[in-house]
């Protein structure tokens, strides 16, 4: 009778932890087909226009790749990279970028710290610009880029290049056996999505994200309750080969129709050494004088 009862009491174990698992996997089948929906990130956003008549060309790219950036992580909150474009929805990149300009033209005195002094710009991960395709010397498709041909032997890769307005700008030697081919765009993309699509539709695996390691300066983004943002400015230092333990934030509120208001700074107090990123010359953050 023990016996039986045993048993018993193992196959009713054995059913239930099926049904936990299956329940399990329901819940999850049910948050994915949700997340297919539109994100959330991409609902109500603010209308207003802020005029960027000021910046010089290459400063409004700049402003691009931190609002196409901003973009990315917005959506990897909310959806799987296999269901993200290349090409980032428009309409969330244009608003981040006008709430990022809409702050940057605004007359609070610490814009002239964050621009200027440390010039804080977005952390570069996830990369918006180029990637990195890895193939072993001998590699059939890479052939005709070893004879200095403008194309790959490989149809569905000069397809996506063409698709993206990608150029291959230069060729790497990473060992005896590997070699990498550098893809840059000529307008900020979601590279993780079309890594992704490398993979799906070419077979590609062997990609890299062309991207820093190690943490430092940063931008984040969020949305408000008044359907505004919220965006923090971040100098970050220390040892940052993982993660930067010291940082000061600058916080700013920038409303559904475009008002700025500066909430104030926190944090560490810089050391001098701190200073700005040699891009700061190369590319000044300041726009044209009237």
């Amino acid at each position: 009778m023990i016996a039986k009862t045993t048993k018993w009491l193992q196959w009713l174990i054995c059913c239930c932890l099926l049904l936990g698992s299956y329940e399990s996997i329901a819940q999850k089948n049910k948050k994915d087909k949700a997340n297919e929906g539109e994100p959330q990130c991409l609902k109500d956003l603010p209308k207003f226009f802020v005029d960027d008549a000021v910046f010089p060309a290459y400063l409004k790219q700049i402003y691009k790749e931190d609002a196409t950036r901003l973009a990315i992580r917005m959506l990897n909150k909310e959806q799987r990279i296999a269901k993200q474009t290349v090409r980032v929805p428009e309409e969330l990149t244009r608003a981040i970028y006008n709430a990022l300009i809409a702050v940057r033209i605004s007359d609070y005195g610490a814009i002239d710290t964050i621009a200027k002094t440390y010039y804080v710009r977005t952390f570069p991960v996830p990369s918006v610009n180029s990637l990195v395709l890895l193939f072993e010397h001998d590699a059939e498709w890479a052939k005709p880029l070893q004879e200095k041909k403008d194309s790959t032997g490989n149809p569905d890769i000069n397809r996506i290049i063409r698709e993206f307005n990608l150029a291959m700008s230069r060729m790497v030697y990473l060992d005896e056996e590997r070699k990498g081919l550098v893809l840059q765009s000529r307008e900020p993309l979601n590279v993780p999505a079309l890594m992704h699509k490398l993979y799906m539709d070419v077979g590609i695996g062997c990609v890299e994200e062309n991207a820093p390691y190690g943490d430092g300066n940063d931008i984040s983004i969020e949305r408000t309750k008044d359907n505004g943002w919220k965006i923090v400015y971040s100098v970050r230092f220390g040892n940052c080969l993982n993660q930067c333990p010291k940082f000061r934030n600058w916080e700013f509120n920038v409303s559904n129709g475009g008002e700025v208001n500066y909430i104030g700074s926190s944090g560490e107090t810089i050391p001098p050494w701190v200073t700005a990123p040699a891009q700061a010359k190369k590319y000044p953050d300041a726009p044209k004088t009237k």
